[in-house]
């Protein structure tokens, strides 16, 4: 390239490119710039230009011109191009094409737009929350106080009957056993959301038309598990993993987000009787152990924010979490790990939701005053669901970032200057910045729960190593019918109950895992 001038606010390139003429010979032309994602309007005659594509990574480069047509695009070796088409790696740098047969003033404009998605595309999961199911005030409409004045089973009051109680506060838990055993009176609402270790069924304070009380029929993955194994995976888990939180995001994200990354999508084995959401949730179960999980490349420790224009705290990790998304997921085509924090309008900062990262589609703009290696990104990021469960939400969760950053002349975004980027904002199903962008580099299944292993699970599984034929200790043998599985009060009857060690009121063995060198907890 040669010296360029400014001249009426437009780059012209006095020596920038050599094009050929119709008798074959070479010339040198003058070169007029036009932004990368930006135009020049006021154009007039056959011209040349230039456009700076700043990345080594590729995306579809699109020349438009509103009177006359595009010829002659060609690429930093002088290749031909076409228009509107993946350039591919390694081809970063100048691109100059000629607008020529236009009958009027243009305008000419430029759009580049990288897709990256990874070869896998993650299963959507349920996270399995810890928090067993409560009592509580209704959210709206209640009296204030306390109106359920009798406990049944093992469960525990959080409030005494008859005593002033906030809006949406906890009046019963449920006890070791995580299972809700109370009714609620008028006045006092109950929530049931699926967790590992339900009953078969649950009965909701609402009545049918007969007047009975509504007989829910749930998920119960472990329990399920218990019959198959002759194990006692459910009380384990009762007495040791619930939340004793208002709070219900806790759960089992982490495992329901590597596994997702790193198996096959989920078939239960014939006859087995467990459906797909609860066969992923053993397989949550299993990858919830954060100790279990080797981390590769990393963005981490991002602060929340939310991003502003101008500096911010996040502005320093732009740089980090880019290369992070156009390296693996563009150039290797493989998901990430990332904890996308909470969703809004009500989420807090302290929330963790993991999900398997697999596509993005960034815009490309320079950046007006600045050099055609400084960009603005406006990036769309899908995830797969956490809260897919019996095919509802089954969608992706799309969040929608906005940041400036500077490449390096080899194409890759420049990490040595991190105070030149400029996080500007996060939008669609987030509130935040991401904690952390992860690549997974190898993983262990076994969770915190001794009764599930990877042996069992997997002979389940049709799609990771199961046998339809045999190979289950307690399932030898393909039935022709799913086996018939028991309630909680009648498979458990006269077993002792399984405390922590101390009692019930201890911290909980598990409430959320957390990579202790990178703080990245499963809910």
């Amino acid at each position: 390239m040669g010296i360029g001038n400014r001249l009426g606010g437009v780059l012209v390139w006095a020596v920038a490119a050599t094009v050929g003429v119709a008798d074959g010979a070479q010339t040198t032309e003058r070169v007029t710039t036009v932004r990368l994602g930006g135009s020049l309007d006021g154009q007039s005659g056959d011209r040349y230009y230039g456009v700076y594509v700043p990345t080594r990574f590729g995306g579809e480069l699109t020349i438009k011109t509103t009177s006359g047509r595009v010829a002659e695009l060609r690429g930093p070796s002088s290749e031909v191009v076409s228009n509107g088409r993946d350039l591919g790696m390694d081809h970063q740098g100048w691109y100059t094409f000629k607008i020529e047969g236009a009958k009027e003033r243009y305008k000419v404009e430029t759009t580049f737009v990288q897709v990256g998605q990874s070869t896998k595309r993650p299963w959507n999961f349920y996270y399995w929350p810890t928090k067993a199911d409560s009592l509580h005030e209704p959210w709206a409409g209640g009296n204030g106080r306390v109106d359920t004045m009798q406990l049944n089973g093992d469960d525990q009051w959080l409030a005494m009957p008859g005593a002033y109680i906030p809006p949406g506060r906890d009046i019963v838990w449920a006890g070791p056993n995580g299972i809700l055993e109370t009714q609620p009176s008028a006045g006092d609402d109950a929530t049931w959301f699926p967790n590992l270790y339900d009953d078969l069924f649950w009965l909701g304070p609402d009545k049918d038309h007969g007047g009975q009380l509504t007989r829910f029929m749930t998920p119960s993955p472990l329990l399920k598990y218990d019959q198959l194994f002759g194990t006692s995976a459910r009380q384990w888990e009762a007495a040791y993993s619930q939340s004793k939180d208002v709070a219900r995001w806790p759960g089992h994200c982490l495992g329901g987000a590597v596994a997702s990354i790193l198996l096959n999508d989920p078939i239960p084995s014939p006859g087995s009787g467990l459906t797909t959401d609860e066969l992923k949730a053993l397989w949550a179960e299993l990858g919830e152990n954060h100790l279990n999980h080797r981390i590769g490349d990393y963005a981490n420790e991002i602060p929340p924010g939310p991003p502003r224009p101008g500096p911010d705290v996040c502005d320093y990790k732009v740089p980090r979490v880019h290369a992070m998304l156009e390296t693996h997921i563009r150039g290797e085509k493989k998901p990430l790990l990332g904890n996308l924090r909470a969703f809004p309008p009500r989420g807090t900062t302290n929330e963790v939701w993991n999900h398997g990262l697999y596509k993005y589609i960034a815009s490309y703009h320079a950046i007006p005053g600045r050099g055609p290696r400084a960009v603005r990104i406006v990036l769309e990021l899908h995830a797969n669901s956490g809260s897919s469960l019996n095919g509802q939400d089954n969608k992706d969760r799309v969040v929608y970032y906005e940041y400036s950053l500077v490449y390096g002349m080899d194409g890759r975004v420049d990490e040595t200057n991190p105070q030149l980027a400029d996080w500007i904002s996060v939008g669609g199903e987030a509130q935040f910045a991401p904690l952390n962008v992860l690549e997974v580099a190898q993983s262990q299944w076994a969770g915190h729960n001794p009764y599930v292993t990877e042996a069992n699970v997997r002979s389940l599984d049709m799609a990771n190593g199961g046998n339809p034929l045999g190979g289950i200790r307690n399932l030898a043998r393909l039935r022709s019918t799913p086996p018939q599985f028991r309630p909680v009060a009648e498979y458990e009857a006269g077993r002792a109950p399984l405390l922590a060690s101390g009692g019930v009121d201890d911290e909980p063995v598990r409430r959320f895992g957390g990579f202790r060198r990178f703080r990245l907890f499963g809910r």
